[in-house]
């Protein structure tokens, strides 16, 4: 199984754009996806922010984009603070057609698709989860027994990646997931994007992978699980033109601001586990 991860996108609308910039956002986005589509995943996920103000135009239009860019493949798309400021959360599956949070059991691994971003509150990016949702991870967390799983949410757990002990930069600490994350048995994989910096860590059971913004580090990142291994990879798009695009549009978009120290170290970029053996390798 083949999955590929995107950071957070923050497609743009733009209305106070220059046509020069709008041309800028287009290729930039259309190159971007492209790319992404060409890693022949068998699974797509965006770890949310996939829009920049959360708005019908950049809805509509980053997923016509994705279409375009990738037909027939469907984008898992997690919600993220970005995507829910503008709309309530069911109006936003008008636009994805997914529910906000689910499961996927597959033979490999389980898929943990949570939502943890707050409804139509710009002033609080932080991140929450429902007492619903938390009995419902308390449930597929149990069930999943020696299974591998991966949980894909938008915020990370509280003192676990960089930056994750920063106000707004989390799931709030007061929310107690960890309780429920440890009563895994076996391997557990939780990945996140919002702090816009590629990092790797352990704790316990667990690992931590955090993917910067495209627009800092456009790129994204594979997952495979094969022959009793799970192997996580950062690929960069190093691309001039691209590079040049994505600092254009970081410079003159609201709520966006570029992160000098988006790529973080080597043991931030790779990761290959034995899924069989109780001890952890990271790959540089």
């Amino acid at each position: 199984m083949k999955l590929a991860l995107l950071g957070d996108l923050h497609y743009p609308r733009l209305h106070h754009g220059t046509p020069e910039l709008i041309r800028i956002r287009d290729r930039f986005y259309s190159g971007m996806l492209r790319q992404f589509a060409l890693s022949r995943a068998d699974v797509y996920i965006s770890l949310g922010d996939l829009t920049n103000e959360g708005v019908p135009e950049e809805l509509s239009g980053i997923m016509e984009l994705w279409k375009d860019c990738s037909p027939g493949n469907k984008l898992v798309h997690v919600i993220g603070n970005h995507d829910a400021y503008s709309l309530p959360k069911s109006e936003i599956r008008t636009y994805t057609r997914q529910e906000r949070y689910y499961s996927v059991d597959t033979d490999e691994a389980v898929l943990l698709i949570v939502d943890t971003a707050r409804e139509m509150n710009p002033r609080d990016w932080g991140g929450f989860l429902d007492s619903e949702q938390l009995d419902w991870l308390d449930a597929k967390i149990i069930e999943s027994a020696s299974k591998p799983v991966l949980v894909f949410a938008h915020h990370p757990v509280y003192d676990t990646t960089s930056r994750s002990t920063q106000d707004k930069l989390s799931v709030h600490p007061k929310v107690d997931i960890w309780s429920i994350l440890k009563k895994k048995k076996g391997y557990g994989f939780y990945f996140n994007g919002h702090n816009h910096q590629n990092s790797i860590c352990r704790r316990d059971q667990w690992h931590f992978i955090q993917t910067a913004a495209c627009l800092d580090i456009p790129g994204y990142r594979l997952v495979e699980i094969k022959d009793g291994l799970i192997q996580i990879q950062l690929v960069r798009l190093i691309d001039d033109q691209m590079l040049e695009q994505a600092e254009s549009l970081g410079l003159q978009m609201v709520y966006f601001h570029p992160m000098t120290e988006a790529l973080g170290q080597s043991r931030d970029w790779n990761l290959t586990i034995s899924l069989t053996d109780s001890s952890a390798v990271i790959g540089l």
